[in-house]
């Protein structure tokens, strides 16, 4: 008798245990559940914000706004943009930013596309915890006063690698402008992981319709590697090859511009199709004559560098000639006070 009852509360331990590992997996599973709603509600609110922005920015010009955000791991791929498991995928997302964005405190900053008209904004996003070294003469005191001054930037004349330390910045950038590239990395960034260090080399000015060549290179262990070569045209192209993390964001973005330049092109091309109709005067219907060829070569230059594997230096110069024709036959219609194209 006693040991059946014995027996009996050995099997009520054994049944109270059971359950209350049960509820307590039960209840578990729930918060984690929960959790994991919650985190992605949240992901999502955040997308839902950068979304705004990139809309906004097609409506703001030379703008610099400074952003309090939630601290997460924001991801930039071409045409995506992403948090954990939420992401938003776009069709021709025109915006540079290093390719992880960390920290609460975000910097956003739109330059004007014009060659010679205005097609797009280009979005430039980044985190105050990145570090900017730029180093060089005239051309990097010019793109130094550009950049926001909230940005972890640093200018220097010289290449000084001593001077150059490291203030735990997850991702730095060096960018050298018309000056010689070092084969080392300096000794300040050696132990940071490979993907935290990248640097570019610009080599060109950055006046309206100027144009230029930029090497991408990427840490490897104690040197740089080079990954890529690409182009400019103008002051906003330069800058969008110093926020983009990756040769890859870079033509990304410029293609996009490029693909939206063309289409504006043919916008152009119909209005001045138009005025030469309507022209009253043969210099103005001269002018607008000339100028249907030029920006007919401009658009076309344009979807063909925005169609093609690479930025080659070569097409960005025919389509920088082409900007500058009919930035010249412009001002023609203006001397003759003869409606504007653009």
């Amino acid at each position: 008798m006693k040991a059946k009852k014995a027996f009996e509360i050995q099997f009520n331990w054994i049944f109270v245990l059971i359950a209350g590992a049960a509820i307590l997996i039960f209840f578990t599973s729930i918060i984690i559940k929960q959790k994991s709603i919650t985190q992605s509600s949240t992901n999502i609110e955040v997308l839902k914000q950068i979304e705004s922005i990139i809309s906004g920015a097609s409506a703001s010009t030379d703008t610099i706004v400074p952003l309090d955000m939630p601290d997460f791991e924001i991801k930039i791929s071409c045409n995506k943009v992403s948090i954990g498991s939420s992401a938003s995928q776009y069709q021709n997302l025109i915006l540079f930013s290093p390719s992880l964005i960390k920290g609460s405190r975000v910097i956003t900053q739109t330059l004007a596309f014009s060659e010679p008209y205005k097609s797009s904004n280009l979005l430039f996003v980044t985190s105050t915890r990145v570090k900017y070294v730029l180093i060089g003469g005239d051309l990097m005191k010019e793109i130094n006063k550009t950049l926001p001054a909230e940005s972890g930037k640093e200018a220097y004349a010289l290449y000084e690698p001593s001077k150059i330390l490291n203030a735990n910045n997850y991702n730095v950038k060096l960018v050298f402008f018309n000056t010689n590239f070092p084969s080392s990395v300096p000794s300040s960034f050696e132990k940071m992981p490979d993907s935290d260090v990248s640097a570019i080399k610009i080599t060109g000015n950055a006046e309206k319709g100027e144009i230029g060549e930029i090497e991408f290179y990427e840490k490897k262990k104690e040197q740089f590697s080079l990954a890529g070569k690409s182009a400019y045209i103008g002051k906003s192209s330069l800058i969008a090859a110093i926020y983009a993390g990756t040769i890859g964001l870079y033509e990304c973005g410029m293609k996009n511009a490029l693909s939206r330049h063309s289409l504006v092109a043919q916008v152009h091309k119909g209005k001045t199709e138009q005025l030469e109709k309507d022209a009253k005067r043969a210099e103005c219907k001269n002018i607008y004559t000339n100028s249907i060829k030029i920006i007919d070569s401009l658009g076309k230059t344009s979807s063909k560098i925005a169609e093609s594997q690479k930025i080659a230096i070569n097409d960005i110069s025919s389509l920088s000639a082409d900007a500058k024709s009919l930035a010249i036959q412009n001002k023609e219609l203006q001397k003759f006070s003869c409606p504007l194209i653009y």
